[in-house]
């Protein structure tokens, strides 16, 4: 099995969970919150994005996930709109704002990728299964943390 995108991805999660815990959930993109910009990316990234198809990607509720849409769409980062054959299905899109936003975060991701595969380039496959099952573990108790806090 391969280890490497596991680890990279576990670990730029427990990143993101540290800083938005350490920070108290401060807005960690100006005047957006790591959620926030988790919803741009999932918006950004999902054919024809609707509240259940991003609180699906986000692991949310579609309750929390209607908030920060709603917030987001008062910012001007999102826009709502319909098909013309489904006048019932609301969606979601990037307005020109929260698309610099989505590259942006695309960007920092990318780069937080590519370092991390520089350095588990040093590491064997074994190693790698070793550092992820600690990552993994490390990630659960940041959940438990934030699952505790709510």
């Amino acid at each position: 099995m391969e280890y490497r995108e596991s680890i990279i991805q576990t670990f730029i999660k427990i990143l993101e969970t540290a800083e938005a815990f350490r920070h108290g959930h401060e807005n960690l993109f100006g005047e957006l919150s790591l959620t926030e910009i988790h919803c741009i990316d999932w918006i950004g990234q999902i054919d024809h994005a609707n509240v259940t198809k991003v609180a699906d990607a986000i692991e949310m509720t579609r309750g929390g996930v209607s908030k920060i849409v709603k917030r987001l769409q008062n910012k001007g980062y999102i826009e709502s709109y319909r098909e013309p054959d489904n006048k019932k299905e609301i969606y979601f899109r990037l307005t020109e704002e929260g698309r610099r936003m989505y590259i942006k975060h695309r960007r920092r991701h990318d780069e937080d990728k590519r370092e991390k595969e520089r350095l588990l380039d040093a590491y064997s496959t074994e190693e790698q299964k070793v550092i992820f099952r600690f990552l993994k573990e490390i990630q659960q108790q940041f959940d438990a943390a934030v699952h505790a806090e709510d």
